[in-house]
């Protein structure tokens, strides 16, 4: 089984990735901005040691075994490193050939198999999962995890996941038809809205908050049918040929039709479409945009000051690392009058979610959610600010376990808030 494993990695791993994998020149800057490697001090947990156990089975020197995969599992795919690197080595997508290869070797679990290929790609399946679990919160059976006798049977795991889901809401954002918003004053263009899967059933009052926003600097918004999950999900955990063909899916339907930007308000989704087009010469290359991005290409028109305390602005590591994205969420939160923006230690360390990886890896995820909740207590916020669904998850999971009084808002969500104290902004 280990040769096969072997021989399927060599054969996934092309002219491009040997060449990623030859440019690591092992100088060690990655290091200190590796999670894994500050939390435990293990080389092999490090960017640097993963490659080189890369190379190793490559070049014959080792094989693929349980301690190969447990390194590899073990990354987040911050891409921290890629930040750090002098060279320039692409590691989140060393990182997903590499998973790709255990994928392909490995049949995975039936559940992983049906959540992946048939409920996150469906609505129709996920408005079935979330109106199920949003009716046991709402009766509070998930209570009952927590007392005996039902508290004897369950995992500690499973008890801390249930309680990291946030309240499930009534209804999701899309439905199977596009959508169309007019722009409040004189059109500026036309813009896209990706919504995504998990985010459009658990977070549609941010693309609620998105639209409102882009009607009221100027532009129509147009929610395509038909969209689905971007698959970076999929991705991560080594699914390639699945995330493609979401990726192509979404591809497809909106280079369909003419929009001057397409706008994606989830830094994990924006990271990975950008991506595709990167890796397939996509036409979308210069239109697709995380929403701060985008907002602060335009005139924003000013929001009014709002009665907030100290903020504190986290970075989402996709949207830092895997889009090169920092500055313009800074911007647009020190346009609004008055606000309080405060200095986040180590704002750029990864909060632990990194896609299903609270899930697969939960241990190490609460290691460093904790690191980050003492860092958001220690800064003093009484409101964090990200632009990631899974972030925002983490932290506001975070907050309950340490019992630390903080709101943690979308970037929209507040920049949302603020335009809500002008009452033309509500006739939206």
């Amino acid at each position: 089984m280990n040769d096969t494993i072997d021989e399927i990695l060599i054969q996934e791993f092309g002219k491009k990735e040997k060449r990623f994998l030859q440019e690591c020149i092992h100088c060690g800057l990655c290091l200190p901005t590796c999670p894994t490697y500050i939390s435990n001090g293990k080389e092999m947990d490090s960017p640097r040691g993963r490659l080189y156990l890369i190379d190793s089975v490559l070049n014959g020197k080792a094989s693929i075994d349980n301690i190969f995969e447990k390194h590899i599992k073990s990354c987040l795919v911050c891409r921290a490193c890629e930040t750090a690197c002098p060279s320039g080595v692409e590691f989140g997508h060393l990182m997903e050939t590499t998973r790709a290869a255990l994928n392909n070797a490995k049949n995975p679990s039936i559940v992983q198999r049906l959540l992946l290929k048939i409920v996150i790609p469906s609505h129709s399946f996920l408005t079935i999962i979330f109106f199920l679990t949003r009716f046991i919160q709402r009766i509070h059976l998930d209570k009952l995890l927590h007392v005996p006798p039902f508290k004897f049977f369950t995992s500690s795991k499973l008890k801390e996941l249930q309680q990291s889901l946030p309240s499930i809401p009534k209804n999701r954002f899309g439905n199977s038809k596009s959508q169309y918003y007019q722009a409040t004053d004189k059109c500026k263009g036309t813009v896209a809205l990706f919504t995504g899967c998990i985010m459009d059933h658990l977070f549609p009052h941010v693309h609620s908050a998105t639209v409102r926003i882009l009607n009221w600097n100027g532009y129509n918004v147009i929610i395509p049918s038909n969209q689905t999950c971007c698959g970076a999900l999929h991705a991560h955990t080594g699914d390639n040929s699945s995330a493609n063909k979401l990726a192509k899916k979404n591809n497809e339907i909106l280079l369909n039709n003419k929009f001057d930007y397409i706008a994606i308000n989830s830094a994990g989704c924006g990271s990975h479409l950008k991506s595709y087009i990167k890796y397939n010469n996509s036409g979308l290359a210069s239109k697709i945009m995380d929403i701060s991005e985008l907002l602060t290409l335009v005139t924003l028109k000013s929001p009014k000051s709002c009665p907030i305390g100290p903020v504190a602005y986290d970075e989402p590591c996709h949207l830092l690392h895997g889009q090169g994205i920092s500055s313009e969420p800074k911007s647009i939160l020190n346009s609004i009058p008055d606000i309080n923006l405060i200095n986040l230690k180590n704002a750029d360390h990864c909060c632990g979610s990194a896609g299903s990886y609270s899930l697969s890896e939960t241990e190490m995820s609460i290691k460093l959610l904790e690191k980050k909740i003492e860092a958001i207590k220690n800064s003093g916020a009484s409101l964090v600010v990200t632009a990631n669904p899974g972030c925002q998850i983490q932290l506001n999971w975070g907050a309950k376990r340490a019992k630390l009084k903080i709101e943690v808002l979308h970037l929209v969500e507040l920049l949302d808030k603020c335009y809500r104290t002008d009452p033309n902004y509500l006739k939206i």
